[in-house]
């Protein structure tokens, strides 16, 4: 999820020296991206099939608020703390945190559909994602600099989430609209990571494991609306 972090955003851009820096550093995030998806899928599928934590969690949601408002809090973290994440070894351990805090949140959303529409919505995202980083890879436009309309469209879908607990059946157009906020969310990212002088904004070579953290984020809260919106249409 995409912030104004001191190392992204308002600092001058800071490029890499080379073409070789630049590969480390995405090479680094996307294995830590691949091993906390990883980490989340195994968990994930545990709580899919394994009726005990299918039960335990549809009676303990409350779970999955307590990992939110983890999550809530190291959003904050990130866009006003962010050199808490460049130092070993707290960023690694404000890394598991995060992690098991998506974890929370997945597998309480999991268990109140069934195991089919879930390993859809997995194949869905892996393929959106896919579509989204060579759309942020190849599109001669740059989103790195949308931060007030992602701000500003952000601010819209949280109302309508609101609004959803009150209104029942807009829940469809909340989870489209969730579904391409993250998408946004996704290509900025990949952008920011990817760097280079097409793009206004980009990641620190020191801040591998912030822009991690958030592209992990993204993925996940896509899942979890692409989720949300085939029960919806499956209901």
């Amino acid at each position: 999820m995409p912030c104004c972090s001191e190392g992204s955003a308002e600092r001058e851009p800071m490029y890499f020296e080379d073409r070789y820096s630049r590969r480390i550093f995405i090479s680094r995030v996307l294995m830590i991206v691949a091993i906390n998806l990883l980490m989340t899928t195994l968990i994930l599928t545990f709580c899919v099939f394994h009726m005990g934590a299918r039960k335990f969690l549809l009676k303990h949601w409350y779970i999955g608020l307590v990992g939110l408002g983890i999550i809530l809090i190291f959003s904050f973290l990130m866009c006003c703390c962010s050199f808490l994440f460049r130092s070993s070894p707290c960023k690694y351990i404000l890394l598991v945190i995060y992690v098991l805090a998506h974890a929370c949140v997945v597998c309480t959303a999991v268990v109140r559909y069934q195991p089919k529409l879930v390993f859809i919505a997995v194949a869905s995202c892996a393929a959106i994602v896919v579509l989204l980083f060579l759309f942020a890879r190849f599109a001669p436009c740059d989103f790195t600099g949308c931060w007030i309309f992602v701000f500003v469209f952000s601010l819209v879908v949280m109302i309508m989430g609101i609004v959803a607990i009150l209104f029942p059946t807009i829940r469809i157009v909340y989870a489209s609209l969730g579904v391409l906020l993250f998408c946004l969310y996704i290509v900025i990212d990949i952008q920011l990571i990817i760097g280079g002088r097409t793009h206004k904004g980009q990641f620190d070579e020191s801040d591998y494991v912030l822009a991690a953290m958030m592209l992990y984020s993204d993925f996940v809260f896509l899942f979890i609306f692409l989720l949300d919106l085939i029960g919806l249409i499956d209901a």
